[in-house]
């Protein structure tokens, strides 16, 4: 090229709303727009008044087009003979769908909504000149998934990126690609030589970084000799003998210029010395094994209302995920503009961009296939590989969420892509077949959550989904992996397998239902990478305060709204304790889900949903960071890291509940991505109530990338030592401590002693109130809740207003929706059980044998001792343990059935705990509940 002119600043608008009324320029344009930008972030457009609670509402939304026109002047006044001797093209590096008129003379459209739109003005440019831009936001070729989705970036419309004509002599290059070999340290460049068949070619480089990202002015030229196939294309082999390898760790890029003597023309490349490939079961970068530790991205920016398209924020995001231990980043139904994959580069990412798609691939002669949808997306796949293939961190390619249809047909489009650029890795989509999973011959990674019926590789579901996970349905443990599945003893087939009969199911489909044909597949064990698809998801209570933090294009009316509806139930004051009692709940089923991929030797990488909340679809608050990517305040990045970095000791052990006097066998492992690890100590000691109560260490010896384990040991503790307590596994030399947090509880003894004589226990209302009417206490366990919730450990999956929408379209059970216990961590009997204020392990057994009383005739601010936390949508006030001032007696009420499990030491040590309480001086509420109000709920 010989320059480069950027059009920024303003240009006239015209606003052509659905169902639009111009197909040509029009001849007035009533406003203005800065550029580049959107009209949203603008506040153009008619301001929306209605509030949203499923997603963030957008202030300023649009739909239609609009009409942007601007005079512009060359930067160069250029003559006649210049502009034939010259090429010209006009690139829009990321908008919607476009189409370009130069002065009147209509040029063209490009509907690419991932690809920057590229127009070619040569014989049209003139040193001064009209430019006029139709961008369309709706009537897609597709429906574009996060790509337009108001659950995530909004549908805006705008230029958000630059706007740059290119002016270029006729001999040039084009479509320039690198293919780096970095075992032969070599990177081979094909591309289009416009003009001439043969030619010269001057080429220096540099290593570039975050902190020095231009070209070396000592960088020497070497020349190279360009020679065509006659139709213009070519491959040029270079040599780089000392150029730098890319990784995660060291991410060094290589900026190279390209120079043709002989006209003039100059372009710039930067890719990175990698080989990022597909080994086994596993990754490797550079020949050395890593697992991908991603998080899901679907283009959320409160502020911006679309991706931001500048470099330094990107940088700034990155940083913050690598400092949570992410280095993989798995775009869902979506591609970020180029400024995230140069920060990738930059920062050592691993990026994973999908196509804008979430549906079905039909076979070209099915009745209801859409080879238009297909095509396009197919030329959108081709046009994001070429747009940013040389990127180092494009690691990855997907061809959408959660697809169905021919296996053939998405067999065909994986062909398709590969041979037009063999770069990334390609996957045939993101949790494809969902229940009726398979692996393609031509994918070189998989990615779901099951490998058949029953067999799950990740810890939570949707109750629609079932069955559950086992994060949700037993006992908090450290013992579990994995690895039944992906090593069984008869192994599985590697590839699909599937019925010639197909069935109509129904699935989930976003956030709604669909239906589907679908063939029974066999199990299967695919024989490449398989990454574990949106663990997590466990919800937390939306933190009120971050409300006035929606300064910009999207506003948290949900929020607002769902505070107006904890206040209605009279609990607005409980709504600080509600988030942060559930966001620890989550963050421990974060540790367990985590550490189980990390015990996991042939889990080659998981993708978390998410690190960060996402604010659509029903509003799921399921991160440790909220949208901004800001933490919380749940737990602090370099705890986070100690089980989801790149080198995390490991600890296996079958409860977090110990029993005193009993001893605990611990097995030892290590999972490391850590180029090398040098021989060192791993010191493991258990805490109880702040002082150690036991020690022991264990050899490491020096290890290689992978899963290493250790071997046990065993704590022999004494019976008096009872209370909270921690198993921590500390590596100095690494600067790495990973702690679990253990109960210690007394074994079962007999209890027939426990019954102070003050106190009644009684099973009904109905039993109850002739004691309390003599000012009696009484210790209410009904045998039945009228009014309930039941119990459920675990935090609730992704958010309750979707999927019981979801599952009540679909005919199946409606999640319980609760978010984990809210306790009074001083009153007497939250002590007895060594409580936290939240839930922990001691709680599964009480909270799975329990029915939560729903209280919401209770007074503004009636707290029970136990409570258990309701969904925004509900906002149920529910109580396990509570108690009342009822008539002139004193009642004190426990819904947990503690005859179901009397040898579980923690129902003995609660039913103690409630005995106790119930016959000591302490034992005197002062809030009085009304008795038909209990009768009616209780039983």
């Amino acid at each position: 090229m010989y320059w480069t002119q950027e059009f920024h600043g303003e240009w006239d608008l015209l606003m052509d709303p659905v169902p639009c009324c111009h197909t040509v320029p029009p001849a007035e344009y009533s406003q203005t727009m800065k550029l580049p930008g959107t009209t949203a972030q603008q506040k153009l457009g008619e301001p929306n008044h209605a509030p949203m609670t499923g997603y963030l509402t957008e202030r300023y939304p649009f739909e239609g087009q609009i009409w942007l026109r601007k005079i512009i002047t060359l930067r160069s006044n250029l003559s006649a003979d210049d502009f034939a001797n010259m090429h010209f093209m006009l690139e829009l590096k990321r908008t919607r769908m476009s189409t370009l008129w130069i002065n009147g003379i209509r040029i063209g459209s490009c509907d690419s909504l991932c690809a920057p739109h590229r127009y070619d003005l040569t014989g049209f440019a003139e040193n001064t000149m009209e430019i006029v831009l139709c961008i369309k936001n709706f009537q897609y070729p597709t429906k574009g998934g996060h790509m337009t989705s108001p659950d995530t970036q909004t549908n805006w419309i705008g230029i958000p990126d630059a706007i740059t004509l290119t002016a270029s002599p006729l001999m040039h290059l084009e479509a320039l690609r690198t293919f780096p070999d970095a075992n032969k340290k070599t990177v081979t460049i094909t591309g289009i030589l416009k003009g001439a068949l043969e030619t010269a070619c001057q080429i220096r480089w540099s290593a570039v970084s975050a902190e020095h990202p231009g070209i070396s002015p000592n960088a020497s030229p070497c020349t190279f000799f360009i020679r065509t196939n006659g139709s213009g294309h070519f491959s040029l082999i270079v040599p780089l003998p000392e150029a730098p390898l890319w990784s995660e760790y060291t991410p060094i890029c290589i900026r190279m210029q390209l120079t043709l003597p002989e006209s003039g023309d100059t372009e710039t490349l930067c890719f990175g010395m990698r080989d990022f490939t597909a080994n086994g079961d596993h990754f490797e970068i550079n020949g050395t094994p890593i697992m991908l530790r991603g998080k899901h991205d679907g283009l959320v920016f409160p502020l911006e209302g679309a991706a931001p398209c500048n470099v330094e924020e990107w940088i700034r995001i990155f940083t913050i995920a690598k400092a949570w231990g992410i280095n993989h980043y798995r775009f869902h139904t979506c591609c970020p503009p180029e400024a995230c994959f140069e920060a990738a580069d930059f920062t050592g990412i691993y990026l994973e961009p999908e196509l804008p798609f979430w549906g079905t691939v039909h076979a070209l002669d099915h009745q209801e296939c859409n080879q238009e949808e297909q095509d396009y997306l197919i030329r959108e796949g081709l046009r994001i590989t070429a747009a940013y293939g040389n990127h180092p961190s494009f690691c990855m390619l997907s061809l959408g969420n959660e697809l169905w249809g021919s296996t053939e047909r998405l067999q065909e489009i994986l062909d398709i892509l590969r041979k037009a650029d063999p770069r990334p890795l390609y996957t045939q989509g993101s949790n494809n077949f969902q229940h009726m999973p398979l692996s393609l011959p031509n994918e070189d990674f998989w990615t779901g959550v099951r490998l058949g019926k029953g067999k799950l590789i990740r810890g939570s579901y949707a109750t629609c989904d079932a069955p559950i996970g086992r994060i949700q349905t037993e006992a908090p443990s450290a013992d579990w992996d994995y690895e039944e599945w992906l090593c069984p003893q008869s192994p599985a087939p590697a590839s699909y397998e599937t019925s010639a009969t197909q069935t109509e199911i129904e699935v989930q489909y976003g956030t709604g239902v669909k239906k589907v044909q679908a063939s029974e597949t066999q199990d299967f064990l695919p024989a490449i990478p398989v990454v574990t698809h949106e663990i997590g998801q466990y919800a937390v209570y939306p933190d009120f305060s971050e409300i006035e933090r929606y300064t910009g294009v999207l506003q948290a009316r949900n929020f607002e709204i769902f505070h107006e509806r904890l206040a209605a139930a009279g609990m607005e004051e409980q709504a600080e304790d509600f988030f942060r009692c559930s966001g620890a709940l989550a963050r421990e089923c974060y540790k367990m889900e985590i550490e189980a991929a990390m015990r996991s030797p042939h889990i080659a990488g998981f993708q978390l949903l998410d690190l960060q909340d996402f604010p659509g679809q029903g509003t799921a608050l399921v991160g440790m960071l909220n949208a901004f990517m800001e933490s919380k305040g749940l737990i602090a990045p370099e705890e986070w890291r100690s089980f989801c970095g790149d080198c995390v000791p490991l600890a296996r052990f079958q409860s977090y509940v110990w029993t005193a006097g009993e001893e605990q066998q611990i097995h030892l492992a290590l999972r490391t991505a850590r180029p090398y690890l040098k021989a060192q100590t791993m010191y493991c000691t258990v805490q109880c109530e702040g002082k150690a109560v036991a020690e022991a260490t264990t050899l490491i010896p020096a290890s290689a990338p992978g899963y290493h384990p250790l071997g046990g040991i065993g704590f022999g503790l004494r019976s008096n030592i009872i209370g909270k307590a921690e198993l921590i596994l500390s590596l100095p030399e690494e600067k790495i401590t990973n702690r679990y947090a253990i109960t210690i509880l007394p074994p079962v003894t007999p209890c027939a002693s426990m019954m102070p004589s003050a106190v009644v226990t009684v099973h009904t209302m109905a039993e109850a109130m002739p004691h309390l009417q003599q000012g009696k206490r009484v210790l209410l366990l009904p045998n039945l809740v009228q009014k309930h919730i039941k119990g459920f450990y675990c935090t609730d999956f992704w958010c309750y207003p979707m999927f019981r929408s979801i599952s009540e379209s679909m005919g199946k059970e409606v999640p319980v929706g609760t978010m984990g216990l809210c306790i009074q961590s001083e009153h007497p009997i939250a002590r007895a059980m060594f409580s936290e204020a939240y839930a922990t392990p001691q709680w599964f057994v009480p909270v799975s044998h329990a029915d939560c009383a729903i209280l919401d005739d209770a007074p503004a601010g009636y707290r029970p001792i136990v409570q258990m936390i309701d969904n925004f949508e509900r906002n149920h006030r529910l109580g396990l343990i509570f108690e009342a001032r009822v008539a002139q007696g004193s009642l004190l009420v426990c819904t947990v059935r503690t005859e179901e499990c009397p040898q579980d030491p923690s129902m003995h040590l609660l039913k103690k705990a409630l005995l106790d309480y119930a016959g000591s001086p302490a034992f005197d509420p002062q809030t009085e509940l009304c008795s038909t109000m209990l009768a009616e709920t209780l039983c």
